[in-house]
């Protein structure tokens, strides 16, 4: 299984191709996934990339939620599937990403990638910063959910 951990800075060129990070690539080409399964993210402006084993299982958990004899349940599965892309690295290690992702997480040149475990995110730098949880919210929220696990 992959592990994406960490935040890196890259720049997009002007066609809007950015290099994914050497250390993402190598987790990437360890476990044999080439392509990578695009989404904007429904909650923050972040762009989610997912491997495709990662992807499948994630599809697969969707599925099993819902049933596809429902009109609702249909609708919603078709919109959350409608909105991702499949896309490959080049041979210099890039993707690309489409005007309408860059301008929906409102980046420039600068963007940020981070290391979510199973997949990875690309963030504009100052709405990933104003996302974060304050330190003692942060802590708080730590204190919450993982309070009672020994590590």
């Amino acid at each position: 299984m992959q592990q994406f951990l960490g935040n890196i800075e890259a720049k997009l060129d002007v066609k809007g191709r950015v290099f994914v990070p050497a250390a993402y690539r190598r987790a990437l080409e360890k476990e044999g996934d080439g392509a990578l399964f695009l989404r904007l993210d429904t909650v923050t402006k972040c762009v989610k990339l997912y491997p495709s084993s990662e992807w499948n299982k994630l599809n697969e958990e969707f599925v099993s939620h819902i049933n596809m004899w429902n009109k609702d349940d249909l609708r919603l599965y078709r919109q959350f599937t409608a909105g991702v892309e499949m896309v490959e690295l080049d041979a210099s290690g890039r993707i690309l990403l489409q005007k309408k992702h860059i301008d929906a997480i409102q980046a420039s040149t600068d963007v940020l990638f981070v290391g979510v475990g199973n997949y990875f995110e690309i963030w504009n730098r100052a709405n990933f910063e104003a996302d974060l949880y304050g330190d003692a919210d942060f802590s708080d929220a730590l204190q919450s959910k993982m309070g009672n696990v020994s590590i």
